[in-house]
């Protein structure tokens, strides 16, 4: 018997007044794994991700998580096991990068927190400004913050929206290891990223939104850099 699938979309279209962003997008996402999901500006990726979250709710259409419409006890599910990396940081500035973790693992429960935030300020290559403010931090040490925050609350559905952004070349492996721990618990991850080889190197199916539409879902295999910038070509031709 197949698996439940973790996400369920059917026909779901979301709407921001009159102007629809997505339009009756189908497709299941199934436990374990990481789907790469690809689309010009504007095609409705982060308005993807933010129904994923449980953010916001479909306009039309039907989001399921683990069988059971994404409202009420299903999306409290959800945000048991999620964690987000997303262009917003949502960290305090005037707090140092501890203080930060501290925040935010009180407010999650996470247990065993000062161990813990320890060991993920080392892991992202922060354990030596554990007491630095934010406000005084580049834009990758924000970033890597920000996967630590990930990493505190060891989350089983990830969702990542161009986590690459802002990386050093020697911190692009964080998010690499971050994916692969990930896949070997079992755990599953949605990632929106332009570098198409680092998200074909580790996911297993490539969704490509063109104008809020599906135009492709398929498993990886065979796929490269240059198919996947093709594969966006001829979707928007398609368009036109």
């Amino acid at each position: 018997m197949n698996p439940l699938p973790l996400f369920s979309l059917r026909a779901v279209t979301k709407r921001y007044g009159h102007r629809p962003v997505l339009r009756e997008l189908s497709f299941d996402v199934a436990p374990g794994e990481c789907v790469l999901v690809l689309g010009e500006n504007g095609a409705g990726k982060s308005t993807l991700l933010r129904l994923l979250a449980a953010l916001t709710r479909p306009s039309e259409g039907e989001l399921s998580f683990r069988g059971r419409p994404l409202r009420g006890e299903a999306a409290d599910a959800l945000r048991r096991e999620l964690g987000v990396l997303s262009h917003e940081t949502r960290l305090y500035p005037d707090l140092t990068a501890r203080e930060n973790l501290r925040v935010f693992g009180t407010l999650h429960g996470v247990e065993r927190l000062g161990p813990r935030s320890e060991a993920v300020l080392e892991r992202v290559g922060l354990g030596g400004t554990p007491d630095v403010p934010v406000r005084v931090f580049s834009s990758g040490m924000t970033k890597r913050l920000g996967l630590a925050r990930l990493l505190l609350s060891a989350p089983r559905v990830v969702l990542l929206d161009e986590p690459y952004a802002s990386l050093d070349s020697g911190s692009l492996g964080l998010i690499d290891g971050l994916l692969g721990d990930l896949q070997r618990g079992g755990g599953t991850a949605i990632l929106v990223t332009h570098q198409y080889p680092e998200g074909i190197a580790l996911c297993t199916r490539a969704v490509v939104l063109h104008q809020g539409t599906l135009r492709y879902n398929q498993p990886v295999a065979g796929l490269d850099a240059a198919t996947c910038a093709a594969l966006l070509q001829r979707a928007t031709q398609a368009a036109g």
